[in-house]
């Protein structure tokens, strides 16, 4: 297999496993639009200071991939967030509830 075969294949990996990490994550939020918001916060903070992480890198170093350094940056942003979502109630918003006539 050639070197351009290897990379696609390992980045439909990487975007598969993303995936399926994004649907576990979701599922500990909940229904709780305030956990989103401070999950989704997390997340663009994680990756976004990865992203600049990877421009301030040496070039001797050959790290070119930002998008993999984004990747763990968010991880990193969800691990910092999850602390502070957690104490939000798990809940759906109470005026969500109402409209669907359950109390």
């Amino acid at each position: 297999m050639t070197d351009a075969g290897m990379k696609l294949l390992l980045r439909a990996a990487v975007v598969l496993l993303m995936v399926a990490i994004g649907a576990i994550v979701r599922t500990f939020i909940g229904p709780s639009r305030k956990r989103g918001y401070v999950m989704f916060a997390g997340m663009f903070g994680g990756m976004t200071l990865a992203v600049l992480f990877s421009y301030a890198m040496p070039p001797s170093l050959n790290l070119r991939e930002s998008a993999l350094l984004a990747v763990l940056g968010l991880l990193v942003g969800w691990a910092v967030a999850w602390p502070f979502a957690r104490r939000i109630p798990r809940e759906a918003n109470p005026k969500a509830r109402a409209a669907l006539g359950s109390n």
